[in-house]
């Protein structure tokens, strides 16, 4: 009879545990996080949004739960964040005129919440620029929360 080497987990089974993880690690801010820093915004008129004016931090504001509702657009064209209750991350970003689309999959964490302020998150399929502030869409265009620029 051959003999059979380690036998390997399934891939679902290292994406829960990896969920686990986020999780775990994303329950440890609080309500003593500080309020989002004010911060130079999108530049309005005289020229066109960079990617560098986009990289950072972006917040829908204090939302009373464990985690921040946040963003953040990362130089490598990465996206992760936080709806208020679970992280994620995964995406990738990419600037076209003054929408930000979002492409690839989203792994989160899941961690039960009795509310998730920011679950419109993931529903998220681009942002626009509008008056300094990043406007989440769905894949219909229907406007579902706006983020401020809470770093450099």
């Amino acid at each position: 009879m051959p003999r059979r080497g380690p036998r390997r987990p399934p891939v679902v089974v290292v994406l829960v545990v990896m969920g686990a993880a986020l999780a775990v690690g994303g329950c440890q801010g609080g309500a003593s996080d500080p309020a989002p820093s004010a911060s130079p915004s999108l530049p309005t008129t005289g020229r066109d949004v960079t990617r560098a004016d986009l990289v950072g931090l972006w917040s829908a504001g204090r939302s009373g739960s464990r985690l921040p509702v946040e963003v953040e657009l990362g130089p490598d064209g990465g996206v992760s964040g936080s709806d208020g209750c679970n992280s994620f991350s995964g995406r990738r970003w990419s600037l076209d005129g003054d929408r930000v689309l979002l492409r690839g999959s989203q792994v989160t964490s899941l961690v039960g919440c009795s509310t998730v302020p920011g679950e419109w998150l993931a529903r998220a399929a681009s942002f626009r620029v509008e008056d300094g502030r990043l406007v989440a869409l769905d894949r219909g265009g229907e406007t579902l929360g706006s983020l401020s620029r809470t770093g450099s």
